[in-house]
């Protein structure tokens, strides 16, 4: 049978493999993800880092913590409407006053524009490349536009169409108050995968970037603290599996290590020393260390300390007194037990060991209980 230091060990080599493992997978497995859709930052083929490279090389400058341009000096982009009512609120009054508004989600209430229906309860898909159709400035040089697959909008009533399909549009453009909104059925041709395709970055450029210094407010989620996700669910699921392995291993380890095969093991019980032994030995000490008169005067206070507490005396009752009060209590002589609390220091050895034993006869009778009747 394996002995237990050797199990113990091998318990600790397999968590520590474990850990590595879990380790391994952490830093190696690829990541799924690179953030959330049409993120600026997000390298993977539906973000959007590729668009926020091509502004800034444009000469625009890009800001995504939610501030609104200028009048006149840049346009409002919403690829993934996760605003709440407030913004939306700001937002809708800053285009009212002449701001220029690009929205890219059909399910976003800015754009004003429902998706066009095709089949029963689908909507109807844009064309996989589509003609500008339209005199917009910022159609002008765009030749074929990739639509990615995303949807027609309705065209509603005083909105201008661009790159049409029969009597719907893949964008619309109304006004706003003094300003204008541009819809679009989906944001897809933006995102990485298929900003390169056609002249979706042509198109791209003459709606955002018109000239440089343009400001491109990239409009996302809310800022921190303002959501609704928890921070367990802002953690990568990587390190959640890697969590979870690590978590079962050590449940696993400390069940094992906690597994006893047969019955307890009896220990066999300290052997209790009396209290008159433990006095002798202590006594004995310190007489070899010709400590006598110091080891008789600790002993003493130790015992009339007990004693006055037995008593209910007072701190400071001389010893004389607790000794004519013990002396009723212990079957002792009362001169003995006066001369053993306040009596001359002894001398040597023999008269130490002699004064701890009654010493000790006296804390037992009196502290026990087992009093001396008459």
């Amino acid at each position: 049978m394996r002995s237990r230091p050797g199990r113990r060990r091998a318990g600790w080599a397999a968590l520590g493999a474990v850990v590595v493992v879990g380790l391994f997978w952490l830093v190696a497995a690829p990541a799924t993800s690179s953030g959330a859709p049409y993120d600026p930052s997000s390298v993977a083929p539906d973000g959007a880092k590729a668009l926020a490279i091509l502004l800034e090389r444009l000469g625009a400058r890009l800001v995504t913590s939610g501030a609104l341009p200028p009048i006149g000096k840049g346009v409002a982009l919403v690829l993934d409407d996760r605003l709440d009512d407030a913004a939306r609120a700001q937002v809708t009054r800053w285009a009212q006053r002449g701001g220029t508004l690009i929205v890219a989600d059909p399910s976003s209430p800015l754009e004003g524009a429902a998706l066009a229906q095709g089949l029963p309860d689908q909507v109807a898909p844009a064309p996989a490349v589509l003609e500008p159709g339209c005199r917009a400035p910022w159609a002008r040089g765009a030749h074929l536009v990739a639509t990615a697959g995303d949807g027609l909008l309705e065209v509603p009533k005083g909105a201008y169409p661009c790159f049409p399909a029969g009597h719907d549009a893949f964008a619309i453009a109304r006004d706003e108050g003094a300003g204008v909104v541009v819809s679009f059925g989906g944001a897809d041709m933006w995102s990485n995968g298929y900003l390169a395709d056609d002249d979706n970055a042509l198109l791209a450029a003459n709606l955002l970037a018109p000239g440089r210094g343009y400001v491109v407010s990239w409009l996302l989620a809310p800022r921190v603290g303002g959501g609704t996700a928890t921070l367990w669910s802002l953690v990568p699921s990587r390190v959640k599996g890697c969590l979870a392995g690590l978590a079962a291993a050590l449940l696993v380890a400390c069940l094992w290590q906690a597994k006893r095969l047969g019955r307890p093991v009896l220990e066999d019980p300290l052997v209790p020393v009396p209290g008159s032994e433990l006095v002798v030995a202590t006594g004995r000490l310190l007489a070899r260390n010709g400590r006598s008169q110091e080891t008789a005067a600790l002993l003493r206070d130790d015992l009339c300390g007990q004693l006055r507490s037995r008593f209910g005396q007072a701190a400071g009752t001389e010893p004389a007194t607790v000794a004519q009060v013990a002396a009723m209590h212990v079957r002792l002589p009362r001169q003995e037990v006066v001369d053993a609390l306040c009596g001359p220091p002894p001398v040597g050895e023999e008269q130490l060991l002699v004064l701890a034993r009654t010493l000790q006869q006296i804390r037992e009778e009196v502290l026990s209980g087992r009093t001396a009747t008459g």
